[in-house]
């Protein structure tokens, strides 16, 4: 099967990978532009490419795949199939023609549930007990193509953004070794999603990332693991932001006076780390990182801030 690969994060590495161990490798590869990366900020090449020029497959960095000059690139190369995995831009119609047997997307979530850029940091967010991957035949309209099979995995109380993306990104692999098998035996699917149970999952901006005492504990704790590692749940302190890396609910559900408690610290424990008062309840920050520092126990940090219990942590207030 002769097939064209659009992709770029590292999530989108082990999908590829196996297409080269399944002795399927790409014709092409799409990827994004190189971009500046590090404290100097030299040209760095996506995970994508550097993992498809390891293996000698052919890249191209388009700004826009479906420009003329794509187009006419893709219609040299005779594809039957492409395969998109988080590449970052939507594939337009006529680039979707091109191929004999169409487009397949694989998608980190068990579609209709969590179309869109985020389904990863949504299922976290949502509380979802289990996600998964779908392999979806791609159409104009953003996640809502017909299915042609899923695989789904639970989600652990404790796990971040990024366990979970790296155990989804095997399983992706998995999905698209099982879905080109068995096209290649004859087998085409198309089943479609429906409305019913259909959600979205939009492109996250770096505010959504921002953590607030107005939170309930449960909210915060799967904001926190939502944007871990990167980029990062923060608090907005009066002198800068500070990331937090792991945290979990605290020991008090209800607070004698929550008008005066968001923000203080109510223990400080080696072990157990930092804990603060929220709107509802508390929360114990355990690991957390100051913006150019180097990550710390919660505990390390609030000593070095010279928090005790009694203090309170300087908390920006924003507009509800």
């Amino acid at each position: 099967m002769r097939l064209v690969y659009y992709g770029t994060p590292s999530l989108a590495v082990p999908p590829l990978v196996r297409l080269v161990e399944d002795g399927k490798p790409p014709l092409l590869v799409v990827t994004r532009r190189d971009r500046p990366s590090g404290r100097g900020l030299a040209l760095a090449p996506s995970p994508v490419r550097a993992a498809a020029e390891g293996r000698g497959i052919p890249v191209s960095t388009p700004a826009r795949a479906g420009a003329p000059e794509e187009i006419e690139r893709l219609r040299a190369l005779h594809p039957d199939l492409l395969v998109l995995v988080a590449y970052g831009q939507i594939l337009s119609p006529e680039l979707l023609g091109v191929p004999r047997i169409g487009a397949i997307n694989i998608h980190f979530s068990l579609l209709p549930r969590h179309r869109g850029a985020s389904p990863i940091q949504a299922a976290i967010l949502a509380g979802d007990l289990e996600t998964g991957v779908t392999a979806m035949w791609m159409t104009e309209k953003l996640d809502e193509g017909p299915v042609f099979s899923s695989l789904s995995t639970p989600i652990a109380p404790d796990e971040d953004a990024g366990s979970l993306g790296a155990r989804l990104a095997e399983l992706g692999a998995r999905c698209l070794s099982e879905t080109l098998s068995r096209m290649e035996a004859g087998e085409i699917v198309r089943r479609d999603q429906g409305p019913a149970g259909a959600t979205y999952a939009p492109k996250l901006k770096r505010e959504d990332a921002r953590l607030s005492l107005a939170d309930d504990p449960v909210r915060f704790t799967r904001k926190v693991r939502a944007f871990a590692p990167e980029p990062g749940a923060y608090l907005e302190l009066e002198g800068g932001r500070l990331q937090v890396l792991t945290a979990s609910p605290g020991s008090i559900a209800a607070l004698p006076d929550p008008k005066g408690s968001p923000g203080a610290v109510l223990a400080l424990d080696r072990e157990r780390g930092l804990e603060i008062g929220l709107t509802q309840g508390s929360v114990l920050l355990q690991s957390v990182r100051r913006s150019g520092r180097n990550a710390m126990p919660a505990f390390a940090y609030a000593n070095g801030a010279r928090l005790k219990p009694g203090a309170r942590l300087p908390v920006k207030a924003f507009p509800a």
